[in-house]
């Protein structure tokens, strides 16, 4: 059975073996006007490779097979190519398979897969039955390429057959090293290829309000490939422009503060790839931009600037180039003229294309025009448009088929090397123009079709709004439709004309998942149309708003539902396909805190999704007031409940999220604030003197927070976190309550047996302590481990303590009590002062021990005496 496999890996296993053929060849690659006479007869050698080998039944085989010679015409993409090779598949039972026809690529090979069905050995053998030499494909500039070997004839041969040996038992593949639940950085290791579900970059594809660039892509701002933070632990901050309040003789009202709110003049538009943020900075008028700045998202650190004050930002690429020669990614910037950003224009601009990790100038592509940019399979550029000279087209650009002309973006050509410095047309780039609908039964469609959605390889148009009483807001009751396939141009759908509620504006939401949806902005409802049809699918849907929800609503669409907030602070989930409402949510009263009595939520600030959390800002565009106590939100995509909430103004920009880092700007003092994990540092010490056994003793420790913006700050408990943060970094009052994270300690002795000291909970100066009564003499290592939160990495730590056996101390003995003497009839005779003892105590000694001896034995026969009464 053969399977299918991507062409792509497969050419890969080639490569190596036909890498040294490609470079003797060169010389045959030369061109030449003269044919040989008489023609050449040339011998081949045929090739074939089937890994691995063994194999278990049913897994898929490499197979891979090539001829001594390349095609001797073969150029890159140009020239002939080996035909109608065969591979001849003998199984166990003696039945046969052919693979193929095949036609090789330029270095003369080709590939095939194959599973096998049946347990034994299976016989593979590779056949070229020749072929003279036409001259075919020649490049369309240089002509035929080694024209001399025209007509030669390149005669048949057959590989050595190569024998498969199947067996029952799987060929295991080397285990992937799981996702990372602690620390990690860039660069990710090739080898760990399940990383891409959280190391997704934001390319800033698609313009956020009033900005060039920004949002993640052309559908919205949701990056399905990165975590997400779970707390609003900040892990840096960094000035933007001078912001806060002003200070003295301007007072302290909310008009106040430095310029912030920067009415459509967006201060921060963030592109992130491979770690690293890139940003335009604003430090005053939205006119006069001061440079580029690419910072490490994960430490704040600036790594460059450029002074570079004609041009902005316009989106990241990451072009992930597959060639015969080439293979793996590169990453660049590509810019606009400031000239070119203001309102309606739509004139002819350059695109400069840099390197990422230097910020060095590549080339210009010449005479562009604005586009609606997407992301094409292989990271290419890919850009819509309408070219409205003559008779009106939909056109495809493609960024590198305009690099690689005249050859284009084929993937035999072998090498990537945009010529520095050069200047590109434009032009180039163009893959197909499409001729678009310009009248709907006979009536001439006015304005013209314009691009609204790219979603689902579907360009969706629509006609703007037609203007009324002097604005081009709102509707006469109709609006003209129509959907073009994104991958060729045709039409699949309309024109139609969509009946429309009279006099409102009808705003176009989100696409994705074979749906598009439309906002009325006078009834606050939504509906659903089907992208391959035109067909209403659901709506209107019931309204859950208020009156300051008709200053309009924002949006984001993400796994499969479209989230949507609006002015008068309402939060909302609809199920794309069905149009049903998931869940509902508002921010809730705010006092007298803001003139409109709710917290708003600014409908031209972009929200962001990422890991199952909804980001969005409160605030508003204008000033005044820029009212007290806005958050960031981030709120949970399942349930509609906060996660999270941290005192923050955003106006203009939707926060950026990659590599479980989220970034975003304040309008409160003007920083950009980097939320995410932080790193964590644990120490332990234990008494250096020896310890007693059966004696307790202290054990100390602190765990701190590293992270860059207040690297050696106490380590917060989750709960405590928001708090915290606005304490440290927003000169908020200190939290008196707030608690520390909980460090798990144990004690291992000699012989490797752990017992657990317990559990201790930090202070809010970083510091813990634990009492601990070592059980017996010996060396005990004492470790301080901390799991980590959802603020903080884990960290831990060691130390010793040694532990002696108490002294030991002799018993006191008991002193036997010694008996009275009874009175004594004999007088003891006195001795005289004069008198000499002899040794030994002498005669004298002698009477007064049988003296006492007498006294002695008659108390013990009285007390015998008595004992014997009792009884």
């Amino acid at each position: 059975m053969i399977n299918s496999m991507n062409k792509t890996k497969m050419k890969t296993a080639t490569i190596a073996l036909l890498l040294i053929l490609a470079m003797t060849s060169a010389s045959m690659l030369l061109p030449s006007s003269n044919a040989h006479t008489p023609a050449w007869e040339v011998p081949t050698y045929a090739y074939l490779s089937v890994a691995p080998n063994p194999i278990g039944i049913g897994q898929t085989a490499f197979v891979n097979f090539w001829l001594n010679f390349p095609p001797p015409t073969a150029a890159g993409a140009y020239g002939d190519r080996w035909k109608d090779l065969k591979v001849t598949v003998t199984k166990p039972d003696g039945t046969t398979k052919i693979l193929g026809p095949y036609k090789s690529d330029a270095v003369g090979g080709a590939w095939a897969t194959y599973a096998p069905e049946q347990v034994g050995n299976y016989t593979f053998v590779f056949s070229f039955p020749g072929q003279v030499i036409k001259g075919e494909n020649p490049n369309p500039v240089f002509g035929t390429s080694n024209a001399a070997a025209v007509n030669d004839t390149y005669l048949a041969s057959t590989s050595v057959p190569v024998v498969l040996t199947v067996q029952q038992e799987q060929i295991v593949s080397p285990p992937e090293n799981p996702l990372p639940t602690g620390y990690w950085q860039r660069p990710v290791e090739s080898v760990n290829s399940e990383w891409y579900k959280i190391s997704g970059n934001w390319l800033g594809l698609a313009a956020s309000t009033f900005a060039v660039t920004g949002m993640y892509n052309a559908s919205g701002n949701f990056n399905p490939y990165t975590t997400a933070p779970n707390t609003a632990h900040i892990v840096w901050t960094k000035q933007m422009a001078f912001g806060g309040l002003i200070g003295g003789e301007f007072g302290g009202s909310q008009t106040s503060n430095y310029y912030s709110t920067s009415q459509y003049e967006p201060k921060f538009a963030p592109i992130i790839m491979n770690g690293i943020l890139y940003y335009v900075q604003w430090p005053g008028s939205f006119t006069h931009p001061a440079g580029w700045v690419a910072v490490d998202i994960r430490t704040g650190q600036t790594l460059w600037t450029k002074t570079n004050t004609t041009d902005i930002l316009r989106c990241g690429q990451t072009l992930n180039y597959i060639s015969p020669n080439q293979y793996g990614g590169l990453a660049y910037l590509w810019s606009i003229p400031i000239s070119a950003t203001g309102f309606g224009f739509f004139g002819s601009l350059n695109y400069t294309m840099w390197d990422a990790l230097t910020g060095n100038k590549i080339l210009t592509v010449v005479g562009g025009v604005p586009m609606t940019l997407t992301e094409g399979a292989d990271g290419s550029l890919i850009g819509y448009f309408i070219n409205a000279t003559g008779t009106r087209r939909l056109v495809m650009w493609n960024s590198t088929e305009a690099i690689l002309y005249p050859s284009g973006h084929i993937t035999e050509n072998w090498m990537w090397r945009p010529a520095l410095n050069s200047e590109v047309n434009f032009s180039r780039g163009i893959m197909w123009e499409r001729p678009i609908a310009t009248n709907i039964s006979g009536v001439p469609i006015s304005p013209g079709l314009a691009i609204s959605k790219i979603a689902s390889d579907v360009v969706l148009m629509l006609n703007p709004p037609t203007t009324i009483t002097g604005s081009s807001y709102w509707q006469p009751g109709w609006q003209i439709e129509a959907a073009y396939s994104a991958k060729d141009g045709r039409l699949l759908w309309g024109p139609l004309n969509r009946t429309e509620l009279p006099w409102t504006r009808i705003y176009m939401g989100p696409a994705g998942w074979g749906v598009y949806t439309e906002y009325d902005g006078e009834t606050m409802r939504w509906n659903g149309y089907s992208l391959t049809t035109g067909e209403q699918l659901w709506g209107p849907t019931e309204p859950d708003s208020n009156a300051w929800s008709y200053y309009g609503c924002q949006f984001v669409p993400a796994y499969g539902n479209l989230y949507t907030w609006d002015f008068g602070g309402h939060v909302k989930a609809y199920n794309m396909q069905t149009g049903e409402k998931l869940w509902s949510w508002n921010t809730g009263s705010s006092g007298y805190q803001t003139p409109y009595g709710v917290w708003t939520l600014w409908t031209f600030t972009v929200g962001s999704v990422a890991d199952g959390k909804l980001f969005v800002p409160e605030g508003h565009m204008y000033s005044p007031p820029l009212f007290h106590g806005a958050k960031q939100w981030a709120i949970d995509t399942t349930t509609g409940e906060p996660v999270w909430s941290i005192m923050s103004f955003d106006v203009t920009s939707g926060p950026a999220i990659a590599d479980g880092y989220m970034v975003t700007l304040n309008a409160y003092d003007n920083r950009i604030y980097c939320y995410g994990k932080g790193q964590t540092l644990t120490t332990v010490s234990a008494p250096q003197t020896a310890a007693v056994s059966g004696h307790a003793v202290t054990i100390t420790g602190s765990i701190t927070d590293q992270s860059s913006g207040a690297k050696g700050s106490p380590a917060i408990s989750d709960e405590s976190m928001t708090p915290w943060m606005e304490y440290l970094y927003m000169q908020q009052p200190k939290p008196e309550d707030a608690t520390g994270v909980q460090v798990k300690l144990t004690a291992t002795d000699a012989d490797g047996d752990s017992q657990d000291i317990g559990t201790a909970t930090s202070d809010t100066s970083g510091n813990y302590g634990i009492m601990w009564t070592p059980p017996a003499a010996g060396l005990y290592k004492i470790t301080a481990m901390f799991s980590g939160t959802e603020s903080y990495f884990g960290s831990d730590a060691t130390t010793y303590i040694g532990v002696e056996t108490a002294p030991s101390t002799s018993p006191v003995p008991t002193p036997t009590p010694t008996p009275p003497t009874p009175p004594s009839t004999t007088v003891a005779p006195t001795l005289s002062p004069s008198q000499p003892e002899g040794p030994g105590g002498g005669e004298n000694t002698a009477i007064y021990v049988g003296i006492a001896a007498v006294a002695i034995i008659a108390v013990v026969a009285a007390a015998a005496l008595v004992l014997r009464r009792r009884k």
